[in-house]
């Protein structure tokens, strides 16, 4: 029996990035489904459960894409909810990963705790941290027991994001407003850890600013494409010591990442029924590392 993945988007064109991922994770057909509305999940649902029977239904799976990742929780709940009034052995695998925010943001997480141990009680600073990537960050960070602060260009941007993140996972996230050098400067004055997740091609923190705080442990960024988001990161640098710092560069997360997804797509062909949501989906890039 072949093993079928579902990949659901919100988005006009489904990621060919995440079609690739799918064969390449092990699956032996991968089914492009975007432009998917909320009032057709259930049509999904049924056509993934009803197919097969019980045994067979491991070898069908569903993966959530997309740009959104609060959207991308929606499609989560509402195929939860299908499943439920279906009963239990009506299951799928179904997995999350809109923009690769996950998958992307456990690599990053794992790496840095891979390089300072404990992350309980260190400050935080997320530039650019509204998006998919920083929004997964500060949630992985804060149930480190981070004290985290998400920067944007403006303060209520960052305060929406803070107050969503607050409402589905119950973990404090600080606004904080960087519109220039001063600003960005004083974001990252206190932190003990900065990770840049803004736009590529965008440097947001000069050398000349961080420089002046021997406090912060670790940089990391997730932008691959140069110039960097924060300079003197190298795509490549992976947990690199300079000066008494960690390194760690947006190449590096993402080849980290890469297994990650691969291992996901795996996993969601083992035994029918899970649900790999931002925490799983961290847990298995723990055990990869």
């Amino acid at each position: 029996m072949k093993k079928i993945l579902i990949y659901i988007s919100p988005e006009r064109y489904s990621s060919i990035f995440d079609l690739i991922l799918g064969y390449d994770g092990g699956a032996d057909v991968v089914v492009p489904y975007s432009d998917t509305s909320d009032e057709e999940i259930m049509d999904v649902v049924y056509s993934c459960v009803f197919t097969r029977g019980s045994s067979g239904r491991k070898n069908t799976a569903i993966f959530i894409g997309g740009p959104d990742v609060n959207k991308g929780e929606e499609f989560m709940n509402a195929i939860l909810a299908v499943f439920k009034e279906l009963g239990p052995d009506y299951r799928v695998s179904v997995a999350a990963d809109p923009h690769g925010a996950h998958t992307t943001s456990s690599s990053c997480v794992v790496k840095i705790k891979d390089s300072v141990g404990s992350l309980k009680g260190l400050n935080a600073t997320i530039l650019a941290g509204t998006g998919p990537v920083g929004q997964s960050i500060s949630i992985l960070l804060a149930k480190e027991g981070c004290k985290v602060r998400i920067t944007s260009r403006k303060i209520e941007k960052a305060r929406k994001v803070c107050g969503i993140i607050k409402n589905k996972y119950d973990v404090d996230v600080k606004p904080f407003e960087a519109r220039d050098d001063k600003s960005i400067e004083k974001a990252v004055s206190d932190a003990d850890i900065v990770v840049s997740t803004g736009p590529e091609k965008i440097m947001l923190l000069p050398k000349k600013i961080w420089s002046r705080y021997p406090r912060i442990k670790v940089f990391a960024d997730v932008n691959a494409v140069p110039p960097y988001g924060i300079e003197g990161v190298e795509g490549s640098d992976d947990r690199k010591k300079t000066d008494g710092r960690i390194i760690i560069g947006g190449l590096s997360i993402g080849s980290l990442k890469i297994k990650v997804h691969h291992r996901v797509v795996e996993k969601l062909f083992e035994e029918k029924g899970q649900v790999l949501d931002l925490e799983k989906i961290y847990g298995i890039a723990e055990s990869i590392k």
